[in-house]
């Protein structure tokens, strides 16, 4: 077709954004009216590309929970939260948060295949080649920016878990953010301030969560000693950890994010 695949022509405009039409070959259906009579039946319906292209990756894993190799490509996409987004969504139109999922996603997947082999689960566990003997991997280090920014509280748990995931593999994160949850969950905090804008860029306190909410002028310190008296949390916590705490990921999600915390530096140490 003469938009190339894409289902809309773009038009640029000089001095206004630029402008997508729907093409007028395959209106808006990305091929050819050959390939779009080919089709499958799944459900009691007949289905071509474009129509399961329409389709959300949720709706799509129902339609397919027969199909073992269709859902490994899809629940990590349902795993970072985004069993929404349709299948056939143009990337250009995500969020900067729900592209980070996406890639999270992607990483996953990656995962899931790698370890498909192995006969081991859990943290620190290495994939087995075809021969059965386990091969060495090398961990990856992500930093994500403030994933969690539009999400829901239901949707943070689902994205911790995910995280939980890349360390029981063996990778490590860094994650700049405000949200609490992700930031009493951490391993080590580097909490910059004082304050925003010019008046921060300065290392105020640095440590373990239940250390530094200790500290006597760190905002984020005061923002986690007042969420853990809002979730009746005792000031005595014991040594859990990254993957301890997000086994109970949300739990206490209901008591609002502290809007004075300052940027908080999240590392979560993967295995080896």
């Amino acid at each position: 077709t003469t938009c190339g695949g894409s289902g809309f022509d773009h038009v640029e405009m000089q001095f206004l954004s630029d402008i997508y039409l729907r093409c007028p070959d395959c209106d808006g259906k990305r091929y050819r009216p050959e390939i779009l009579e080919i089709t499958i039946e799944r459900g009691g319906r007949q289905l071509n590309v474009a129509d399961l292209l329409e389709l959300t990756v949720s709706e799509a894993a129902q339609l397919f929970s027969g199909d073992r190799d269709v859902i490994r490509a899809l629940q990590p996409i349902v795993d970072v939260g985004l069993e929404y987004v349709r299948l056939g969504q143009p990337v250009p139109t995500l969020s900067g948060g729900e592209a980070q999922r996406l890639k999270l996603a992607g990483h996953l997947a990656e995962a899931a295949r790698a370890f498909g082999g192995s006969k081991g689960k859990g943290r620190g566990k290495t994939p087995a080649s075809r021969s059965g003997q386990m091969l060495a991997t090398k961990g990856q280090l992500f930093l994500f920016d403030e994933p969690t920014t539009g999400l829901h509280f239901d949707d943070i748990a689902k994205l911790m878990r995910a995280l939980r995931k890349l360390l029981e593999i063996g990778h490590s994160l860094i994650v700049i953010e405000h949200n609490l949850d992700v930031i009493r969950a951490s391993d080590w905090l580097i909490d910059l301030g004082p304050e925003g804008g010019e008046g921060g860029g300065l290392i105020v306190a640095q440590g373990r969560p239940e250390d530094l909410r200790l500290h006597p002028t760190s905002h984020t310190a005061r923002a986690l000693r007042d969420y853990a008296e809002a979730v009746g949390e005792l000031m005595e916590v014991n040594e859990g950890r990254l993957s301890d705490y997000l086994a109970g990921a949300g739990a206490g999600a209901g008591a609002g994010a502290g809007a004075g915390a300052g940027s908080a530096l999240v590392l979560g140490a993967g295995a080896g």
